[in-house]
């Protein structure tokens, strides 16, 4: 049997099978750059309740007032 006629055979050998794993190649790089994009791997975690409440006021969520009383509240606590 000739080797052109087995190529015929299967369709996902040769170029077919290159394209399968381009395609699985892109779907991979695709996660893995949502994942890092969504800063989940790189974000540092803020366990500290004062870097929580510096971000709240950075971000405009509280008022100066509110978070030099949160922030004294906080050093009553500890």
């Amino acid at each position: 049997m000739p080797y052109y006629h087995m190529m015929g055979s299967y369709p996902f050998m040769g170029f077919g099978m290159g394209l399968i794993w381009l395609i699985f190649l892109i779907v991979v790089a695709y996660f893995v750059y949502k994942l890092i994009k969504s800063e989940r791997i790189l974000a540092p975690p803020s366990s500290s309740a004062e870097n929580i409440l510096a971000e709240r006021y950075a971000k405009g969520e509280l008022t100066r007032e509110q978070y030099m009383q949160m922030k004294g509240d906080l050093k009553k606590v500890q």
